[in-house]
């Protein structure tokens, strides 16, 4: 019997029954009520005529509404194109073209597509409603739910195409990860796994479904867990929940983990019911990391993983933890993993490559970006760092890549959007440390016309995600250039590294 996502959380639903399942907007769920609401979600998408292979887009909040059309996608054996509620309407479009998406599913508050003139992006629309209302000439939710059952689920095969899951490209368009069925069920068990995700877990996600906490939620719903769901993340709100509800669970980004911390001492230092906290995405301040564990105990695990290969590439166990000369390190390979470190020279850095049952197969109609990070079944990640006694310790990112609060954002795609102002005569966008965010994207640009940071940030506003535009501006009268007439980021950041030290 082949192993797919599809056939382990269908028959994990059915089997947990009557037991609790999610807890949304005050409401609580059980197994069963997933179970029928999915039923009625595949038979409407079914009655439209789709099936096998259909591409179903998710532009949805955290709310029981996403794991209902993850479950209904299942039955169908059809394709989740996963979209976060961030995206800008050029951003939304451009991936539900590219997908060829037949169904959008979304928020009734949140942007629309940016069609172009006689364009028709996913023809089937379904709005979930946002202060009471829909969106007009879209199916309601609960239209959709309530159709007739799904006559018998569409058995997925292993090889069929699970997941597009869209990811940051130096293009300035997204790339989408091609995950199938097969893979995607062995990436929930290396959750259950290396996540340590038990039975009588109590999960608590605030952070975006259509990334790393919508794998945690599946890999919960395997184990009959009970997963409690916020729409964002609010540190008073975060500690209230966990009190009343004994939370045991949760994943965070250290920007997260700050405010939590931050939070705790002012209500007295009080301790929380957590026994595993897994945070990444993101580098962590190590005088933090020792509050938060001197404040929570050896709960910690920090993980490393890409779209490519879903979260689970490395893991910085709890016990990991209690040794200060590894804090720096994101940890070993997980059993699921091969791990290598290309090396050009003789150093010990280099970039990492990876190896697992759970790797995308491809980059969706993207043949040239397929072959250039895919090469004899390895990954190269595009991350620089080295080994040391099988613990691997990342020291830099070789596209550029800048992590704000757990997103990935691309300089090349911020440094595009603001190329289109017309006082922007050059601009490099680079990531600087930030005590809170970790890296802030910072744009440093040399204008051709009187103009000022808070005018090039709202034209931001206008053309990128929200968590992309730059949180600070730098107006220059150059930017530094290397001996081959590139932009030297390197010193850029020194040079604003060194004005902020003086200052």
């Amino acid at each position: 019997m082949d192993v797919t996502s599809s056939g382990l959380l269908i028959k994990s639903i059915r089997g947990h029954g009557s037991r609790r399942a999610v807890l949304a907007d005050g409401r609580a769920y059980s197994y069963a009520d997933l179970d029928a609401a999915s039923d009625g979600l595949a038979g409407h998408l079914r009655a439209l005529g789709l099936g096998r292979g259909a591409r179903v887009a998710l532009h949805l909040r955290n709310g029981v509404e996403y794991p209902i059309a993850e479950l209904a996608i299942l039955k169908l054996a059809a394709v989740r194109v996963p979209l976060n509620e961030l995206m800008g309407r050029e951003e939304l479009a451009y991936c539900l073209r590219h997908a060829a998406a037949d169904v959008l599913i979304s928020h009734a508050d949140l942007p629309t597509p940016q069609a172009e003139p006689g364009e028709v992006l996913a023809r089937h629309r379904i709005s979930v409603p946002a202060a009471g209302t829909v969106r007009p000439g879209e199916t309601p939710w609960d239209a959709a739910v309530s159709a007739k059952p799904l006559d018998g689920i569409v058995v997925a095969a292993a090889d069929d195409t699970a997941v597009i899951q869209y990811t940051g490209g130096t293009t300035g368009h997204p790339k989408g990860a091609h995950h199938t069925y097969g893979r995607i069920g062995v990436c929930l068990l290396a959750h259950v796994v290396c996540g340590d995700i038990r039975s009588d877990e109590v999960m608590l996600l605030t952070t975006p479904l259509p990334h790393s906490a919508g794998f945690h939620m599946a890999a919960c719903f395997l184990q009959g867990g009970y997963v409690v769901l916020e729409e964002r993340f609010d540190a008073a709100r975060f500690a209230e929940i966990c009190e009343q509800h004994s939370v045991t669970w949760t994943f965070a980004v250290p920007t997260m983990l700050y405010r939590l911390l931050d939070q705790l001492e002012e209500g007295g230092g009080r301790r929380l019911s957590l026994r595993t906290v897994v945070y990444g995405a993101a580098p962590m301040s190590r005088p933090r990391l020792e509050e938060a564990l001197a404040k929570l105990g050896p709960v910690f695990v920090q993980i490393y993983g890409q779209t490519e290969c879903p979260n689970f590439i490395t893991t910085l166990t709890k016990h990991d933890h209690l040794d200060p000369a590894l804090l720096t390190s994101c940890g070993r390979p997980v059993p699921f993993v091969d791990l290598r470190v290309r090396r050009d020279d003789e150093g010990p850095v280099g970039e990492v490559e990876v190896r697992s049952p759970y790797l995308l197969t491809e980059y969706y109609g993207n043949a040239e970006a397929t072959a250039a990070a895919l090469s004899d079944g390895w990954l190269k990640t595009g991350d620089l760092g080295y080994l040391r006694d099988g613990y691997l310790f990342l020291v830099d990112r070789a596209k550029d890549m800048i992590i704000t609060g757990g997103m990935n954002v691309y300089s090349s795609e911020v440094e595009s959007a603001l190329r289109q102002h017309e006082a922007v005569r050059e601009v490099a966008v680079i990531g600087m440390p930030d005590a809170d965010w970790g890296e802030a994207v910072t744009a440093v640009i040399v204008p051709a016309a009187d103009t000022s940071p808070a005018s090039l940030r709202a034209f931001a506003k206008t053309r990128l995600s929200a968590y992309k535009v730059p949180k600070t501006v730098v107006l220059v009268e150059e930017l530094p250039l290397t001996t081959y007439g590139k932009i030297d980021k390197k010193r850029l950041r020194q040079a604003l590294a060194d004005a902020a030290t003086a200052s």
